[in-house]
């Protein structure tokens, strides 16, 4: 895959994130009034199934982003770091 098909993929995924974050916050719930003074909330997706593809795809994002970068990269930095621990959705 070339740089320039990375980043036009990189800027898709963005954009999916983008749309998985307003579903998890906005409509992975369902309000139902019940006799006018109750509220039930009833969810309409498993959230912890929404973050675990929102992480997937921050991950990939990384790393697609460290992979352009190293291709110009002069200085080395040493860490070491779990990226996908680091990451990992809730459980």
């Amino acid at each position: 895959m070339t740089i320039n098909e990375l980043l036009s993929l990189m800027k898709i995924v963005k954009a999916r994130i983008g749309a998985l974050s307003s579903l998890r916050q906005e409509v992975s719930k369902k309000d139902i009034w019940a006799m006018e003074k109750e509220k039930i909330i009833e969810p309409q997706y498993d959230v912890k199934s929404v973050d675990k593809k929102i992480t997937e795809l921050e991950t990939f994002l990384f790393k697609a982003d460290a992979a352009i970068k190293q291709s110009n990269a002069i200085t080395h930095v040493n860490i070491i770091v779990d990226v996908d621990k680091l990451l990992e959705p809730l459980s």
